[in-house]
């Protein structure tokens, strides 16, 4: 029988943020030897929940279904709606909670859900000055994102090694704002030009303000974007579900990462891109400016506005987030293709940094000590 594992590690298993974040923080305590088991989590009304099954699961995680006893540490990697009941149902002696925020304000309802936990972790300085800020109590440690290695692979789509390819991962949420992305991208090229957008979302929105159930498809979402330019450049819409491997496959094939978004806690995607060594261009505002740093090239000027999010019960009056520039992203875009501007040439010495910074060994390390 197999030793009783020193952290269970609660976590969700599709391609979200937090799933993918988690995976690779697993991974990264093992490499620390960190005797890991995982509790898989599914999202429900009440937050997220242990669930009894996970036959979809990575072959990775499944391999870590195995006994604890009660000398484990508990980990729950996910938002905090359901904290309470998930340290009553993981047990251990210890329980952390580990997720993420975006703007400088906690949520209300977050000083009454965070409460749980023992610690809690985040992935940036500007999450934990949040937290603190807010008025939670508790040791709040910061444990950044882990640089991915998997082995990526030939995305499962058609791209014209001609064309130059501009990529975004998201999902089709206020905050991440691929609407203006799209505005941004059609106003800069039309189809004389050789170059390709693609763009993977979510099949169905998130939080976006709609009329009708057909409104809430992506597709309707871009189409209704799209017919506004007579003469549209290419636009390659995927809401398929994805492996690791295959939107690491993106990452490497195409030649710039865009993302208007509002703000992020740390921008998963953005990150990938930046360590495959593919050109980024970004909104300068947020948790990224962390591990870009703020003398990248590629950053795209912004105006504070209010945080205007569809959810208010998260994102609550008076909180607020950045507004891209849509005339700059369009510039450095146009300059992406045409030009030779800075951020291009520095993306190799960029993706060195990061992959060193945020190594598997390095944030295991930071774990173990932690744990």
């Amino acid at each position: 029988m197999d030793e009783p594992a020193a952290l269970l590690y609660a976590s969700e298993f599709d391609s979200s943020g937090y799933a993918v974040a988690a995976r690779r923080a697993m991974r990264a305590a093992r490499l620390a030897h960190v005797s890991v088991a995982w509790q898989p989590l599914v999202n429900t009304h009440h937050g997220r929940l242990c669930a009894d099954s996970a036959s979809t699961a990575p072959a990775e995680l499944r391999d870590l279904r195995r006994h604890v006893d009660g000398s484990h540490v508990a980990l729950a990697h996910c938002m905090p709606q359901s904290w309470a009941q998930l340290r009553r149902e993981l047990g251990g002696t210890r329980f952390i909670g580990h997720t993420v925020w975006e703007t400088t304000t906690v949520p209300r309802r977050w000083v009454t859900e965070l409460a749980p936990a023992d610690e809690i972790w985040v992935p940036t300085r500007w999450n934990a000055d949040t937290l603190r800020a807010g008025g939670v109590g508790v040791p709040v440690h910061v444990v950044p994102h882990v640089v991915d290695h998997v082995v990526a692979t030939i995305p499962p789509i058609e791209l014209s090694p001609s064309r130059f390819v501009f990529a975004s991962v998201c999902t089709w949420d206020w905050r991440k704002r691929p609407d203006l992305l799209l505005h941004a991208y059609l106003s800069a090229f039309t189809a004389a030009d050789d170059v390709t957008l693609v763009l993977k979302t979510t099949e169905r929105v998130v939080s976006w303000i709609t009329g009708s159930s057909v409104e809430r498809n992506t597709w309707w979402q871009v189409m209704q974007i799209v017919r506004q330019y007579p003469d549209a450049a290419e636009v390659v819409l995927v809401t398929d579900d994805w492996t690791d491997a295959e939107v690491g496959g993106l990452m490497q094939c195409a030649d710039c990462y865009v993302s208007l978004t509002s703000v992020e806690g740390w921008g998963l995607g953005a990150f990938d891109a930046a360590v495959a060594g593919t050109p980024l261009v970004i909104t300068g505002y947020g948790g990224q400016m962390e591990w870009l740093g703020t003398d990248h090239s590629g950053l795209v000027p912004f105006t504070i506005v209010p945080a205007d999010h569809p959810d208010r019960s998260m994102f609550e009056a008076g909180m607020t987030w950045a507004l891209a520039d849509v005339d700059s992203a369009i510039d450095l875009m146009r300059d992406a293709v045409h030009g030779s501007p800075a951020f291009v040439a520095q993306a190799p010495a960029l993706a060195e940094r990061l992959s060193q910074q945020y190594s598997a060994a390095r944030i295991g390390a930071l774990i173990g000590e932690l744990l």
